[in-house]
C-alpha cells in the first residue's frame, strides 16, 4: 500500500505494476474529494476486458511537491497507484520482508 496525499486527505492505494495510469479511485471517493471531470477514457482491466471510465484532474503532494495528475474512476472499492505516477522513481519490493519502498530518482 502507498499513501497518496490529495490536498489534506490521505488515501491508501495499492501499487499496481500492471496499471499504466497514475491513479484510479472509487467513484464515491472522487465525489468526496470534489474532483473536476475532464473527459472519458478507455482502459483494459485485469480480466482483459475493455472498460470506459471518467477522467478527473487532481493535485497531490508527491515527495514534498505538488503535482497535477489524471485520476480514473472505478466502481471497485479500492484505489490503485499506477506506473505513470512513479515515472521518475525507483521501486524496491522485498517480498520476504513485506516491504515496498519508493524513492525519487535523481
Amino acid at each position: 500500500m502507498i499513501e497518496i496525499i490529495f490536498e489534506d486527505n490521505n488515501i491508501m492505494a495499492l501499487l499496481d505494476t500492471g496499471f499504466t495510469g497514475e491513479i484510479m479511485l472509487p467513484e464515491n471517493l472522487i465525489s468526496e474529494l470534489n474532483l473536476k471531470q475532464i473527459g472519458i477514457s478507455e482502459y483494459i482491466g485485469a480480466s482483459g476486458e475493455i472498460k470506459q471510465t471518467k477522467v478527473f484532474k487532481a493535485e497531490i503532494r508527491f515527495f514534498g511537491k505538488m503535482r497535477e495528475i489524471d485520476v480514473l474512476s472505478t466502481e471497485a472499492n479500492f484505489s490503485l497507484a499506477g506506473m505513470e505516477l512513479f515515472h521518475n522513481c525507483k521501486i524496491l519490493i522485498e517480498m520476504n520482508k513485506d516491504l515496498v519502498e519508493v524513492t525519487e530518482s535523481k
